[in-house]
């Protein structure tokens, strides 16, 4: 046949578009890359390089005016090519250096090491081509020609071990499409197309097929996936990257408030450290005169009732013994609340420290319109009663706030109750009338500084400390509450080694009330 004369046909046209569009693509994953995490897409970028060489040696013999030296150059590079693209399927299939877990196979690395040398032998021999014989096609209907060198058995050989090499890869991926790996479906279209258009550039090589050499666009079909599956992973993970950078942005600005409102919870701690020592001084200093003031005024009863006074006269001493009694009640509870805990632990009842914590709190009590007691049959206690009284006073402050904050606060209620559980544990109870706590709040109420009263300025360490003082003494602090109905607070104690009941008989508060039922208390 003679050679064909001509220039530029539609043949050299395809191949330079396709190979200029495949290396661009492999810049692209060239460039992501060189991303942290994004190695694999060296592979992508070395089948799209591969690609664009084949398609770029394919112009050796569309382009007519070439020499027959330069067509056998083409040749053996588009086998090259052939042997690397293969090579890059395999690695990204069974030995890509980001998939560390996958085991490649034996038969895999096999594969491999054939391949290499197959490129080997192609690049630097003319083994694969029959000693200066061409091959000349004319495909009219296309207006395309095609000369180049005819490949020798050796050759057709290695065209049928890239159909296979390329099968492999192509079970390889059914594989990954049935344990439904993202993107492997995309994969077997653009290898399924690739694989076809090898062999039908196999069989036109071989004289077997007069037809387009149409690898160009089978390599175009499974490059296109992975620049696209390397795309959306690119864009997946940039979206990751912002929620990301979005959540550190928030957590930065949540801890930055944590900070600023431990600092402020720290100096308001040093202020309440500052009168309770404060409040210490000042109780001994009163002890001492209300000392002699008791004498005094006992000297006088004595007096009052050898001279056969008044009645007015004798209810005055009494008042003023009570009064008396009264200071020296609430300079005690002050001295208890103020000292610093001191490690040593004593048995007491629980109604002890409660009572303690309730005259502490009475000039906050006073608000509230109704504050009943019940003291049941309760266990002894083993603790430290400065730290077991200010977890009730916080508990009690607690109430009061919340009582104010109520729709009716001038019909506010709080109830103190302490009482024995079925486990045979002591319980205190303090329960108030507020609006309740939203349930997304009340998991977070033992928080150190959370609180749902900032406004106010709550420094959030009431319920903290409390929870704490209860889990020392080998406790619990529980919580009730639900919005419109109030909250409920038990601490929970364990009963001491001592065995003890306070009988329900005995229980009254000093002033003389039964706190049996629910009644209002007088500080």
């Amino acid at each position: 046949m003679p050679r064909l004369e001509g220039t530029v046909n539609s043949a050299v046209v395809l191949s330079v578009c396709v190979a200029v569009l495949q290396a661009s693509m492999a810049l692209l994953l060239l460039a992501v890359s060189r991303a942290p995490g994004w190695g694999a897409a060296r592979t992508f970028a070395f089948i799209a390089v591969s690609a664009a060489g084949y398609s770029a040696s394919n112009i050796s013999a569309s382009y007519s005016p070439l020499s027959d030296a330069t067509r056998v150059l083409g040749a053996r590079f588009s086998f090259a090519m052939a042997a690397l693209h293969c090579l890059g399927w395999l690695l990204y299939a069974f030995g890509d250096s980001s998939r560390s877990s996958r085991m490649v196979t034996r038969v895999a690395r096999v594969l491999m090491v054939v391949t290499v040398g197959i490129g080997a032998v192609c690049a630097f021999s003319d083994a694969h081509l029959q000693p200066g014989a061409f091959t000349d096609l004319d495909i009219a209907w296309a207006k395309t020609s095609y000369r180049f060198a005819t490949p020798s058995a050796l050759g057709e050989a290695f065209g049928v071990y890239f159909a296979l090499a390329i099968g492999f890869v192509y079970v390889e991926f059914v594989n990954r499409a049935r344990r439904s790996e993202p993107g492997a479906r995309v994969h077997l279209v653009g290898l399924g197309i690739f694989l076809c258009s090898v062999v039908v550039e196999v069989l036109v090589s071989n004289g077997a097929l007069t037809f387009l050499f149409v690898a160009d666009i089978g390599f175009l079909a499974c490059v296109v996936p992975l620049v696209g599956e390397t795309v959306q992973r690119f864009i997946a993970d940039t979206r990751r990257l912002t929620d990301t950078s979005s959540y550190l942005s928030q957590e930065v600005d949540y801890r930055t408030q944590e900070r600023d409102e431990a600092q402020g919870a720290l100096l308001e701690a040093e202020r309440h450290a500052a009168l309770g020592r404060l409040a210490a001084r000042v109780g001994h200093e009163i002890n001492n005169p209300l000392t002699y003031l008791r004498l005094n005024v006992e000297l006088i009863g004595e007096w009052a009732n050898a001279n056969s006074p008044s009645e007015e006269l004798r209810e005055s001493v009494d008042s003023a013994l009570d009064g008396a009694d009264r200071i020296r009640r609430v300079v005690d509870a002050l001295q208890a609340y103020s000292r610093a805990g001191t490690g040593e632990r004593r048995a007491m009842a629980p109604e002890d420290f409660v009572h303690s914590a309730l005259r502490m709190s009475s000039h906050l009590l006073r608000k509230v319109s109704a504050v009943e007691t019940t003291f049941e049959t309760t266990p002894t206690i083993v603790g430290e009663e400065p730290k077991l009284v200010q977890a009730v006073v916080n508990l009690l402050s607690n109430a009061v706030q919340a009582v104010s904050e109520s729709a009716h606060p001038s019909a506010g209620r709080i109830r103190v109750h302490t009482f024995t559980l079925a486990t045979g544990d002591a319980a205190i109870e303090v329960e108030d009338s507020g609006p309740g706590i939203r349930p997304d709040d009340l998991r977070r109420l033992t928080e150190p500084y959370f609180t749902t009263r900032s406004s106010l300025g709550g420094a959030g360490l009431g319920l903290f400390l409390s929870r704490g003082i209860a889990e020392q003494h080998g406790g619990r602090l529980e919580i009730e509450s639900g919005l419109g109905k109030g909250t409920l607070v038990r601490i929970v104690l364990p009963a001491g080694a001592l065995s003890h009941a306070v009988p329900v008989a005995s229980a009254r508060d000093e002033t003389g009330v039964d706190d049996r039922a629910a009644v209002l208390v007088d500080f």
